[in-house]
């Protein structure tokens, strides 16, 4: 169950992600206008928010159900890294302070990368410590 709760979480990272990196390809290689395009953009923009709870609570959910305790682990540092980027995300959408909103999204890139290496590493912080 754990294995499919990871792999629900990195599609909806995926999907998280969808309008920034669709931007980027529509930008620079597709030139959509509008249309299904500009709905399909919307829709992902009002589910983001929802989503980024979701995988908070179903990632912490998949760490207990691998481990069976908080353990210091890549998974862990992963969920802190995923924590601190929706708080950052939650505290721009009620302030509307710029640089959360910078920094929320610079979070994300951390997050790729401890996705990354807990995926590929999952053992690095046993090896790095023992």
């Amino acid at each position: 169950m754990y294995a499919i709760l990871g792999w629900l979480n990195v599609f909806l990272l995926v999907v998280m992600t969808a309008p920034y990196w669709l931007r980027f390809l529509n930008n620079h290689t597709l030139r959509l206008k509008g249309g299904a395009y500009g709905k399909t953009i919307k829709v992902l923009r009002t589910i983001h928010k929802p989503l980024g709870i979701a995988i908070v609570l179903i990632a912490l959910v998949h760490g207990y159900l691998a481990l069976g305790a908080l353990r210091i682990h890549t998974g862990l540092i992963l969920w802190l890294m995923l924590f601190i980027t929706a708080s950052l995300g939650a505290s721009f959408y009620f302030t509307k302070k710029k640089p959360l909103f910078v920094w929320h999204k610079r979070m994300v890139l951390v997050v790729i990368l401890f996705l990354l290496i807990h995926r590929l590493f999952p053992n690095a912080v046993y090896t790095l410590f023992h």
